[in-house]
C-alpha cells in the first residue's frame, strides 16, 4: 500500500565516521538545550532523565541557544512536543576546513509564506492585477528561518528536483541545495523527471547557521548534536499540526528512527513530566 511505502522511505541512522559533511542532519542533544535539573514529573522520571542524558543538572550556554534565536531553554510547560519543536534540528548545505560550515535550520518557520514576500508593481502600471506574481507556484509555501547568520541575499532552496540548474545534490537520495527559484518553477515541468513535482518539493530560507570547522568538530566531541542520516521523505513530511494524524515534531521522529540509545532519550524526554500524546 502507500502507506506501507511511505514508511519504508521513512528511516534515520547515526553517522559514525566524517559526519562534518553536506547532507548530514545535526539534531540537538536535548541536555545541550534544555534544563535538566528539578521540573516536572516523578522523581523517578527527573532520575533516568539525568541518567541517560548525563548526571547532575546542567543550564545551557545562553550563546549556544542565542545561535538558533533562542533566549532561554525551551520551557517545560509547553509541552513535550512544542518543546521538541524548539530543539534545532539542522542539514549541512556546505562544509570546507578553510571557510567553515554553513547550515539551515530545519524545523524554525518564519510564520511568513513565500506569497507574502511579493511586493506589488509600481502603481502607474495598468495591468498590476493580471500579474502572475513572480514566484507563483510557490506562493502557499513556508519561509524557514535558516539561522542567525545573515551571509547571503535572498532565498536560499533545499529541494528534492534534480533538473533545478546549479543545484549540488548533497544526499544519495536525492536533496539539493542551490539554483533560482525563478527557474525553479521551469525546472520542476521538465518531461524527462520521473513524477510530478510541486511546491512541497522544495523548501525556501533565509539566514543560515554557520560555524568555524573547528567550532563545530568541538560540539560534537562534547555532543551538542548527534549527527545523522535522514531520509528525504521524513525531512520534507508536512508537519503542520492539523487534524487527528498530526506528524510528531521532526526531532521527535527522527530520534525515534534512530532508535538504540537515541529513542530512550526520545522516550524520558516525553516521559519527564508529561505522558505521551502520540496515538
Amino acid at each position: 500500500s502507500g502507506d506501507e511505502g511511505a514508511e519504508s522511505s521513512d528511516w534515520a541512522k547515526p553517522v559514525e565516521e566524517n559526519p562534518i559533511r553536506p547532507g548530514t542532519i545535526l539534531v540537538a542533544n536535548p541536555k545541550r538545550f534544555c534544563e535538566t535539573s528539578a521540573g516536572a514529573g516523578s522523581e523517578d522520571n527527573r532520575s533516568l532523565f539525568r541518567i541517560a542524558l548525563g548526571e547532575g543538572s546542567t543550564s545551557p550556554s545562553p550563546s549556544l541557544l542565542a545561535k538558533f534565536g533562542l533566549t532561554r531553554p525551551p520551557p517545560k510547560s509547553l509541552g513535550p512536543d512544542r518543546q521538541a519543536d524548539l530543539l534545532p534540528v539542522v542539514v549541512i548545505v556546505e562544509a570546507d576546513e578553510r571557510s567553515g560550515v554553513n547550515g539551515v535550520l530545519l524545523n524554525r518557520r518564519t510564520g511568513y509564506l513565500l506569497g507574502d514576500l511579493e511586493q506589488p508593481p509600481p502603481e502607474d502600471s495598468a495591468s498590476a492585477d493580471n500579474m502572475p506574481p513572480i514566484l507563483e507556484k510557490f506562493c502557499i509555501q513556508p519561509l524557514w528561518f535558516g539561522g542567525v547568520d545573515n551571509i547571503s541575499t535572498g532565498l536560499d532552496m533545499l529541494h528534492l528536483c534534480p533538473t533545478v540548474e546549479d543545484a549540488t545534490q548533497i544526499t544519495e537520495d536525492g536533496m539539493f541545495w542551490g539554483g533560482d527559484p525563478a527557474q525553479a518553477q521551469i525546472a520542476m515541468e521538465d518531461p524527462s523527471l520521473d513524477r510530478i513535482y510541486s511546491g512541497f518539493d522544495f523548501k525556501f530560507f533565509v539566514q543560515s547557521t554557520i560555524w568555524a570547522m573547528g567550532d563545530l568538530k568541538k560540539e560534537l566531541k562534547d555532543e551538542v548534536w548527534f549527527p545523522a542520516e535522514v531520509s528525504k521523505n521524513v525531512l520534507f513530511k508536512s508537519r503542520d499540526r492539523m487534524g487527528t494524524k498530526k506528524a510528531m515534531p521532526l526531532w521527535t521522529e527522527i530520534m525515534q528512527l534512530m532508535g538504540g540509545k537515541y529513542e530512550e532519550i526520545k522516550e524520558i524526554f516525553y516521559a519527564d513530566g508529561y505522558a505521551e500524546t502520540e496515538d
